[in-house]
């Protein structure tokens, strides 16, 4: 078969499976070249949520989106999630149990997230404007 005129513009989705749950994470190298970075995971467990597990900075923008799994429900998250914002020692916890997003500019530190209530499964998906995340060590690959 002939290559596609347009092939480059469609990539498969690298799934990860990690300690935290199975997630996938895709930068500029995925996205041909495109200078945005994408974490998708699922929080199943009560406590510390996801791979981001102490406060940090980054120096490019992120938007954390935190989105119910029912479909029927989509204003749900189905869990309350607590989210640390501020300098260290000086941070801030807000508490959410709507479907919510955490605005974090350049030099705003953030998280731990942690769950303290869990009725199901919700989406945390983390986007940043960078090609790749700097902070945070890149998931295990698949054995």
């Amino acid at each position: 078969m002939a290559e596609q005129k347009y092939a480059k513009y469609v990539a498969e989705i690298p799934f990860h499976k990690t300690p935290v749950g199975p997630l996938f994470g895709v930068g500029a190298k995925d996205l041909g070249g495109l200078k945005l970075h994408v974490i998708y995971a699922c929080g199943y467990n009560t406590g510390i949520t996801g791979m981001s597990r102490k406060p940090h900075v980054h120096k490019y923008d992120e938007a954390v989106f935190f989105i119910g799994t029912d479909p029927h429900h989509l204003d749900e998250l189905g869990a309350e999630v607590e989210i640390s914002i501020g300098e260290l020692g000086k941070e801030e916890k807000y508490t959410f149990d709507k479907p919510f997003v955490l605005i974090a500019p350049a030099g705003i530190w953030h998280c731990p997230i942690v769950t303290n209530k869990i009725e199901r499964p919700y989406v945390c998906m983390a986007v940043s404007l960078t090609g790749e995340r700097e902070d945070d060590p890149p998931p295990p690959k698949e054995k």
